[in-house]
This record gives structure tokens, sequence and C-alpha cells, in this order.
């Protein structure tokens, strides 16, 4: 689990893993997706494919943002002690994570929502006793409304996401510490919340307007090198495909066109992307 930093200008940006490599299968992840992208992918990041598996490997992290004496915290992975019986790797996790933040937990001033999956709300809380509890007990944790909405309305039906829902969401409710905000949200000068639709109806990007580049956190808009060679490849994990390709499409274009940097949320081997068109897909320039 190798963790790294790059510096902005202004604001650092850290990425923490918090598991390392995910590793699903090739069709559970991307349905019906031809083999052989998984093998050119392995020429844009070899850490991202095992080709003798079939498999995908990915990275679950927590961003650490450092900027203006604020410490700022995007997404909150997995988490320990949680309850997912679905997924081995995920289920009561003991880990040394938080050690590996290099941030007291009450250190933190803000956690953002980029969305609301489990592997993204985790270690928002913590288990005190019987009860889940703030991890970041001053920090403001900021949602966007529309997700929210459709993550409680999905959570009054069934246990949403895992559980994640009850265990990680509500209680910062409950606790007054979390803010549901418009999507253009600006947190602080400097941040800016975009929108990003169909991997979920609210999911945001976190544009980070650092004075040497700006780059895009882009949470799950992009989960893999695979979807630079195919675009149109989607998620199962999506729940707006024809949003999710709009999406995608439209932000690869800006990132080739116009110099974005992106940084996926999942991305392996290569943190930062730059984008290139090549013909009617996308590479990574060197």
């Amino acid at each position: 689990m190798s963790d790294w930093a790059l510096d902005l200008g202004g604001m650092t940006l850290r990425g923490v893993a918090d598991e390392d490599p995910f590793e699903l299968p090739r069709d559970l992840l991307f349905p019906g997706a031809d083999p052989a992208l998984l093998h050119r992918a392995a020429a844009l990041d070899p850490l991202g494919v095992d080709p003798a598996r079939d498999s995908i490997l990915l990275r679950v992290q927590v961003f650490v943002i450092e900027h203006a004496g604020r410490v700022i915290l995007v997404d909150g992975g997995i988490g320990d002690g949680k309850e997912r019986p679905a997924r081995a790797s995920w289920h009561r996790r003991n880990t040394d994570f938080l050690h590996r933040l290099g941030v007291a937990p009450e250190d933190v001033d803000m956690l953002l929502f980029t969305h609301l999956h489990a592997d993204h709300v985790g270690w928002a809380t913590r288990k005190v006793e019987w009860r889940w509890v703030p991890t970041f007990p001053k920090a403001r944790h900021v949602v966007p409304e529309v997700e929210y909405a459709h993550w409680e309305a999905r959570n009054a039906t069934a246990p949403a996401n895992h559980g994640s829902f009850e265990d990680s969401v509500l209680p910062l409710a409950e606790a007054g510490l979390l803010d549901r905000v418009p999507l253009d949200h600006v947190p602080v000068p400097g941040l800016r919340f975009r929108h990003l639709p169909g991997h979920t109806p609210g999911q945001v990007g976190i544009l980070l307007e650092g004075a040497k580049r700006p780059a895009l956190i882009a949470a799950d808009a992009v989960h893999h090198p695979m979807q630079l060679l195919a675009p149109r490849l989607v998620s199962r994990f999506c729940s707006d495909p024809t949003d999710a390709v709009a999406t995608r499409l439209a932000l690869l274009e800006e990132a080739a066109a116009d110099g974005l940097a992106l940084v996926p949320h999942h991305a392996r081997g290569r943190r930062l992307w730059q984008v290139a068109r090549d013909g009617d897909a996308y590479t990574l320039k060197a």
C-alpha cells in the first residue's frame, strides 16, 4: 500500500490507501467487456490488471487536502469493524489506516463525500461500545443534497449500500455534523464541487484550483484505464448507464482538450491522469 502526495501549488493532495489492491473479476465490474481490453489496459497501467486471473486491480483510498491551514478529507473509504458479509475483505476489518492517515481525527476540519457508496463512507464513523459515532468529531461532513436524498429514500425500504447508510451516514446527521449542500457547492475557496452524475445521481467531483495546476478528483466517473480505451464501458455499479457514459465522455474530452488533470478515486499505478485523444478513444500521456 504505497501512499502518495502532490503539490498543486498552495495546497497538497495526498492519497492514503484503505485497500490496495481491491481485486474484482473483469466480468463482475464490466459485464460483457472484451477480455482484450484488459490486456490493452496493462500498457496504460500495469498495476491495474492481473491478466492471468482476468481481474481488475483497483485501489480504495481516502484523499487528504491540506489547504489554507485546513485539513480536508475527501471520501471515507471502507472503515473498520463494519458488518459487510457480502464482501469478505471489508467485513469486520481491523487495520492501521487511521495511523497511516497522518493527521489526528480531531484535527480534521471537513470531510467531503463525492457519493455515498460503502467504500466511500466507512471511516466517517467508528464503533464505541455499541454505538457508531463520528470518527472525526470536529469535522463538518458535506454531501450533495441530491445524493443524500437518493440513498435516504432507498434506505427507507431496505438497508442501502451494505448497510453503510445506517452505520456510516445517519450517525453524522444525528450528531449534527452533516451538511446537505447544492451540487455546485464551494466548501472553501479553491475547492469546488462538480456534478458527475451516472454512477450515482448526486455524485460530484472535487475541483482543486491549485496555483501550479488544477486537478479534478473524479470520484467514480472513471473507474479504470479500460474506460479510456472504451469510454462507453459501464460499471455494474452505476445507477444510470446513460448518464454515466455521457458524463465520462464529456469529462475525458475536456481533459484531453483543456489539459485538466484527473485523479480517479480507484486509480492504482497512475494517480494523476493526463489524458490525450487516441482516435475515437483516449490514452494517458507518458
